[in-house]
């Protein structure tokens, strides 16, 4: 999961850099489907969530045609004929949406306004120059994040390991392959199971 401190300034610094951006979301596509990881704006996660919900709009056509999709006016399209009039309710009228390769799967990142109007080619290169800025950015969340949740499951494993040693009065090393074997019989993750071990203080040796 990528880290969320750095996704919500890169959000701001991304609205505040594509003129007549008025709000701005990150889209991320896993083997779940998609999903939104940062927004500058409240209402950006909530029309992101339309399209989720209906199953069409501007993200799924970027990542369809992998390069920009706009729409100068919402009133007008006939192309989202479910999402089209919701998002208008939402307050919005006009949408750009590009584009980007992430290490995992795609990604989109979503320029909504509140007024009809074409995005102009300043909008457009705008756009496009942050889509290329916010790969690297996702990038970097995502290994700060994976080194978090690596510290996270040495420091739950160590506890698990202190409270097998406690128990069966072993060795660090003897604790460490106790809960190994436990975990294989278990099949779980040792990570699971340690958290597991830390929380309800039990150990239980493999048959």
């Amino acid at each position: 999961m990528p880290d969320h401190t750095i996704l919500p300034a890169a959000m701001a610094a991304a609205a505040a850099g594509i003129p007549t951006a008025e709000s701005v979301s990150l889209t991320v596509v896993d083997d779940v489907g998609p999903w939104t990881v940062a927004v500058s704006h409240p209402m950006a996660r909530r029309v992101d969530g339309l399209q989720y919900l209906l199953n069409e709009g501007p993200i799924f056509d970027a990542m369809s045609v992998d390069e920009p999709v706009t729409c100068p006016d919402l009133d007008a399209s006939a192309g989202w004929p479910e999402f089209a009039p919701r998002a208008v309710l939402n307050g919005v009228r006009s949408i750009l949406s590009v584009p980007l390769p992430t290490e995992q799967g795609a990604g989109v990142l979503n320029i909504y306004c509140s007024e009809p109007g074409e995005f102009g080619a300043g909008t457009r290169s705008a756009a496009i120059a942050v889509a290329a800025e916010l790969t690297v950015t996702l990038g970097s969340a995502r290994r700060i994040a994976n080194l978090t949740m690596a510290l996270q499951s040495r420091d739950l494993i160590g506890q698990a390991k202190g409270i097998a040693m406690e128990r069966y009065k072993i060795s660090s090393d003897a604790a460490f392959a106790l809960l190994s074997r436990i975990s294989q019989e278990r099949n779980v993750k040792l990570r699971d199971l340690a958290a597991e071990i830390t929380t309800t203080g039990l150990v239980d040796p493999p048959h």
